[in-house]
C-alpha cells in the first residue's frame, strides 16, 4: 500500500495529501533525487527539520532563477522551525530585496545580524546590496564593483543591484554600462536582459525595451513582471494589436486590478471595440474612484465623443490624483478650450507649461547633464528638487544627500532638507540643516 504524505509545497491547512510515488516523480535529476533520499533517512529523526531543509533549498533554487517571490513564501514557511538560523533570515531579505520590498529585506537583515551576534562580511555585503537597489549607490558603488572583480560568483548579484539601482535614481548611462559588462560575459542571462529592457524604458526607448522583453518572455513565459513591462512599452509605442492578448492574460490572473482594466479598456478602444471599451472603464472606475489613470482616460474617451463639459469633470478628477501628470493637464486644457472658457483655459496652459518645463528638465538631466558632469552638486540639487515636486520625495531626499557628499556646506541642499524635513515631522534634523543653509 503507498502511504499518502503532505509535501511540503503544500503544507498548511487545506493540503491535500499525494503519494510518495507522485512527490518523488517531481525530481528529475539524479541529484535531486539523492538529495531527496537523504532527507528520508533523516526524516525519522525530526520530519520539521527536513521540510525546513527542503524549503530553504527550494527558495536558493527559486532565486538562482530569479523567482524572489516564491522564495519569499519558501523562506516565509522555513523560519517558522529555522526562526534562529541567521542564514535563513540573510537569503529572506535577500528575497525581499530582489522583490522590491526594501523595507521587509531590512527587517530581515537586521534580525540576521542580530541573531549573528554583530556584523560579517556576507552581512556588509548584503547591505550594500540592499543599499544600491534602493537607490543608495554612490555610498557603495566602489565596494560592491570591487567585490564583484575580486568574486566572479558574487558578480550577477552586484550588477543586479548596481543596475536597479542606477535606474532608480536615473543614471541611465550608468546602467547600460553595467547591464553592457554583464551581458557580454552572460548573453542570455534573463534578468540582464529585462533589467537592459528596463532601463531603455526608463531611458525613453521603448522599441529597444520591448525586443529584450520579448526575448525573455520567450524563453520563460511564466514572468508576469517582464509581460506587464512589455505592454507599458507596447502601449507607449502604440502597439495594440500586441498588446491586446497580453493584457487579456494579465486580466485573467488579475481580474479586478483598475490598473490592467484601464489599461485593457483603453487598448480595445483603439482597436475600435469603443463600447466595450467604455464599459469596462465604468466598471473600474465604479469599484476603484480615486483612479487617477482611469479618470484621465475616461476623459480622453469624452473628448473623442465630443464631449467636453464631461471630459472637464473627470479631467479635474484627474489632475487632483495626479498633479504632475502632463497627458492630464494638457487633456485638461483641451476640454476648457473646446467649450470657449477662455480664461480658465489660458490659466490650466501656464500649468500645463509648468509641468511639462518639470519633465523635460528631468529628462536633460538623467540623459545628459550629470553623465557629462557627474560631481556637480548644483545638478544634484537640482535634480533633488525636481523629484520632490513632482511627487518621488524619497529619491528626491537622496539627490539632495548625494549633493552634499561631494560638497558639505552646499547650502541650498540644506535649505530644501530643512523644509523637507520640517514637512516630515522631523524637527532635529530641520534645525541641523537649517543651521548648516544659514551658514
Amino acid at each position: 500500500m503507498t502511504t499518502p504524505v503532505t509535501t511540503p509545497s503544500s503544507a498548511g491547512p487545506g493540503a491535500r495529501p499525494v503519494t510518495f510515488r507522485a512527490f518523488l516523480g517531481r525530481f528529475r535529476s539524479r541529484r535531486a533525487l539523492a538529495a531527496l533520499a537523504a532527507a528520508a533517512v533523516l526524516a525519522g529523526a525530526g520530519g520539521p527539520q527536513v521540510w525546513a531543509w527542503y524549503q530553504y533549498r527550494t527558495a536558493e533554487t527559486a532565486l538562482r532563477r530569479f523567482r524572489p517571490d516564491a522564495a519569499q513564501q519558501s523562506l516565509a514557511a522555513c523560519l517558522t522551525v529555522w526562526s534562529d538560523r541567521p542564514s535563513v533570515h540573510l537569503l529572506a531579505s535577500r528575497a525581499a530585496r530582489q522583490d522590491g520590498d526594501f523595507e521587509e529585506a531590512d527587517r530581515q537583515l537586521r534580525a540576521c545580524q542580530q541573531l549573528n551576534g554583530g556584523s560579517s562580511d556576507e552581512i556588509a555585503f548584503e547591505w550594500a546590496l540592499l543599499q544600491a537597489a534602493a537607490g543608495n549607490v554612490r555610498e557603495v558603488e566602489e565596494y560592491l564593483q570591487r567585490r564583484a572583480d575580486q568574486d566572479p560568483a558574487d558578480a550577477p548579484l552586484v550588477w543586479e543591484a548596481l543596475v536597479e539601482g542606477y535606474v532608480r535614481v536615473y543614471r541611465i548611462r550608468d546602467a547600460m554600462a553595467c547591464l553592457d559588462h554583464w551581458l557580454t560575459r552572460d548573453p542570455d542571462n534573463l534578468r540582464a536582459l529585462e533589467l537592459r529592457g528596463l532601463a531603455y524604458q526608463n531611458g525613453k526607448a521603448a522599441q529597444r525595451g520591448s525586443e529584450d522583453f520579448r526575448r525573455v518572455l520567450e524563453r520563460d513565459p511564466t514572468r508576469d513582471a517582464v509581460r506587464w513591462r512589455l505592454i507599458a512599452a507596447l502601449l507607449d509605442m502604440g502597439s495594440y494589436e500586441e498588446a491586446l492578448p497580453h493584457l487579456e492574460h494579465v486580466a485573467r490572473q488579475r481580474p479586478d486590478d483598475p490598473d490592467v482594466q484601464v489599461r485593457l479598456a483603453r487598448c480595445l478602444n483603439m482597436i475600435g471595440r469603443g463600447e466595450d471599451a467604455r464599459r469596462m472603464l465604468d466598471a473600474a472606475l465604479e469599484r476603484h474612484p480615486g483612479h487617477g489613470l482611469g479618470w484621465r482616460t475616461r476623459g480622453q474617451f469624452a473628448l473623442a465623443d465630443r464631449q467636453p463639459a464631461d471630459a472637464e469633470t473627470w479631467l479635474r478628477r484627474a489632475t487632483t490624483v495626479l498633479p504632475n501628470d502632463y497627458q492630464s493637464h494638457w487633456l485638461l486644457f483641451q476640454a476648457l478650450q473646446q467649450q470657449g472658457h477662455a480664461d480658465q483655459a489660458r490659466n490650466q496652459l501656464l500649468k500645463t507649461e509648468e509641468v511639462k518645463e518639470r519633465s523635460e528638465r528631468l529628462g536633460e538631466l538623467t540623459s545628459r547633464k550629470l553623465s557629462e558632469q557627474p560631481l556637480d552638486p548644483a545638478l544634484h540639487y537640482e535634480m533633488g528638487t525636481l523629484l520632490m515636486r513632482t511627487g518621488q520625495a524619497a529619491v528626491g531626499e537622496r539627490w539632495l544627500l548625494s549633493a552634499l557628499s561631494l560638497d558639505s556646506e552646499y547650502r541650498p541642499a540644506h535649505a530644501a532638507l530643512a523644509e523637507y524635513y520640517e514637512r516630515q515631522g522631523d524637527a532635529a534634523r530641520a534645525a541641523d540643516h537649517r543651521q548648516r543653509a544659514g551658514r
